[in-house]
């Protein structure tokens, strides 16, 4: 099965799930309050259906638009069969006979729900798998960085002792830290540095196609695997040997091999293994390109040279940890929004569709990752449904909050009427979105 079709899998799956949780709860709610919904539909159904099934007073179904999901609520619109005085009076099972009060909480459900499965989620992914980090003090070679890393100041070997003057007591914290800090302060060869990280800086890291690490530990050189058929394999290298040198020059950390590697391209080197204890001395010529098609171990494959530090929780432990994880997520999203707004850090170049939402699904299916991933993406709808946008939850919520307020209750045409153009207006930020994740393909 190829990669693409299982990310697409995971994303349908994901986004499957957030609808119908998220219309759940507008559904729980409005049930508790004897309000009727007469639709409960998971992805849109324009002209037509997949599959519907009515019970109750409720119609039950999948649409062929998998762009999110809806549940119609009795009163909540107004209805052209309404055409006289008499008809249009409120009826008990209607969203509009009830309170003020009554209609926030119905509006709230979807949010509220969202937000539990996003607490629920990572409660019980921390009840079951617990944490591992690394102690920024266990980094005890410094980092590696990529040319990314470069750009904003850092070089290979630097210590981080403080971003934005506070400790980071661990390392997998220590990118987020710095893509949303103003200065890094580092230890580099004994002499305290001060970098700023202004907007100039910050473009360097949101103006590329993935977010991944420009940072890591710094690691000896050991090899991991061998790729097949590669021209390590035809001269005998082996996973888990270390490299100690190539010709004359010691290699200490894995950049100082890449860097070697590439500097000897198209030439005979003289590699010196330690294998098991035994020192093994290999003549290799390198391609053109420097390639040897090995690929060296990574610091979470190395746990008997970084002290790592792994927290399990009873699940009454995991429950508070999940809330904190959930709030954690949603501050990093804000931040990374405040960024989207001031254009010289080009962060807006991260903002994406679908389209970009699956590339950060595994090739590979691993629950771990799509739980975590439909969490994040469970807080981050919660908080969106916020927004005071007509056709949004907070559209709704914001007519109701003034209508408390104010003591009047504000014209239903009125309120349809801008629920009609914010849908629009939505719709067309989509289009907006999916055209600029298209076009970012061939000009990014």
């Amino acid at each position: 099965m190829s990669s693409i079709l299982i990310r697409s899998i995971q994303l349908l799956l994901s986004v499957s799930i957030l609808v119908v949780v998220h219309e759940l709860g507008h559904f729980i709610i409005a049930q508790v309050f004897k309000v009727r919904v007469e639709r409960f539909f998971l992805f849109f159904d324009p002209w037509f259906s997949l599959l519907k099934k009515k019970i109750g007073n409720t119609i039950y179904g999948i649409g062929w638009l998998p762009l999110g999901g809806y549940v119609k609520i009795s009163g909540m619109m107004m209805d052209e069969k309404y055409n006289n005085q008499s008809e249009n009076q409120p009826k008990d099972w209607e969203f509009r006979s009830k309170s003020a009060i009554k209609r926030l909480l119905i509006i709230s459900g979807g949010i509220l729900f969202n937000i539990l499965l996003s607490v629920l989620i990572f409660t019980f992914l921390l009840f079951k798998y617990g944490e591992t980090y690394l102690p920024t003090k266990n980094v005890k070679y410094g980092i590696e960085v990529d040319s990314l890393g470069e750009k904003i100041g850092l070089k290979n070997g630097d210590k981080i002792l403080f971003v934005n003057e506070k400790y980071v007591p661990y390392f997998n914290d220590i990118p987020k830290a710095i893509i949303l800090g103003n200065s890094i302060t580092i230890d580099r060869m004994g002499n305290i540095i001060k970098l700023s990280l202004n907007n100039n800086k910050k473009k360097f890291l949101f103006d590329r196609k993935e977010l991944n690490f420009f940072i890591q530990p710094r690691v000896p050189p050991i090899i991991n695997y061998v790729v097949k058929n590669s021209k390590a394999e035809k001269y005998g290298l082996k996973n888990n040997d270390e490299i100690l040198a190539i010709n004359s020059e010691f290699v200490l950390f894995s950049d100082q091999l890449k860097d070697l590697l590439s500097k000897h391209k198209n030439e005979k080197i003289l590699m010196y293994i330690n294998r098991n204890g035994k020192l093994i001395q290999k003549e290799i010529f390198l391609d053109p390109k420097g390639f040897l098609g090995i690929f060296l171990k990574k610091f979470m494959d190395l746990d008997q040279i970084f002290l790592f530090e792994k927290k399990s929780y009873s699940f009454f432990e995991s429950i508070p940890h999940g809330i904190k994880k959930a709030w954690d997520v949603l501050k990093n999203q804000i931040f990374f929004l405040k960024n989207v707004f001031h254009i010289e850090t080009k962060a807006y170049k991260q903002i994406g569709s679908f389209f970009s939402i699956a590339k950060e699904f595994p090739s590979k299916w691993n629950w771990d990752i799509f739980w975590t991933l439909t969490a994040t993406l469970s807080i981050w709808l919660a908080f969106l449904n916020l927004f005071p946008i007509p056709s949004l939850d907070g559209g709704y919520l914001l007519f109701i909050m003034i209508e408390m307020i104010t003591r009047k209750k504000i014209n239903e045409e009125i309120v349809e009427r801008c629920t009609v153009y914010g849908f629009f207006i939505m719709s067309l930020m989509m289009m907006l979105v999916i055209i600029w994740d298209i076009l970012k393909v061939f000009f990014y």
